[in-house]
């Protein structure tokens, strides 16, 4: 790839970035719910350290308000003293995410091959890293990468691991 179409992507990319933070938000009401989860296969707990470890396969579905994760197997990680969930891992091919940004129904959805979903101790904030062939897409852009960090509470990308191709609204309504 020439110099010149590398730092149009970068440009892009800081672009995206930076107008995204404009963008609508998450539900609020989602981070108060529990989380919770299905499978169609069989499951296994382990404790290893100060970490429960519930594993499950088939089908897997994880939701938590509107967000809805969908894989072929996830490992959930709970603090044994606690018994709070660290993070999610569910992996497919693909795994899918959707959830609803606002009350007039706007959603973002995702696919990847592998889904981490946990919340950042510092700033408390909702994160999806998806790695392996990410896609996201919003109403107003849509990104593919090979890894995206997403911080759900602010419908923002954190983070873009390329190469990376995607498309930006630039008309605000």
């Amino acid at each position: 790839m020439n110099e010149y179409l590398t730092n149009y992507m970068k440009l892009l990319l800081f672009g995206y970035i930076s107008l995204s933070t404009e963008l609508v938000m998450s539900l609020e009401s989602d981070k108060t719910q529990r989380v919770l989860w299905s499978s169609d296969g069989d499951s296994t707990m382990s404790i290893i350290g100060n970490t429960r470890t519930l594993s499950m396969a088939e089908n897997v579905k994880v939701t938590q308000g509107s967000l809805e994760i969908l894989g072929n197997e996830a490992i959930f990680e709970y603090s044994v003293s606690t018994n709070e969930l660290t993070r999610v891992i569910v992996q497919g091919m693909p795994v899918h995410y959707q959830q609803q940004l606002d009350e007039d129904g706007s959603m973002v959805t995702g696919t990847s091959n592998t889904l981490l979903f946990y919340t950042d101790e510092l700033y408390n904030e909702t994160i999806l890293e998806l790695v392996g062939d990410a896609d996201i897409q919003s109403p107003d852009s849509a990104m593919s990468c090979a890894a995206i960090i997403y911080i759900v509470d602010r419908d923002l990308i954190k983070e873009a691991t390329g190469p990376c191709e995607g498309t930006l609204s630039t008309t605000q309504e």
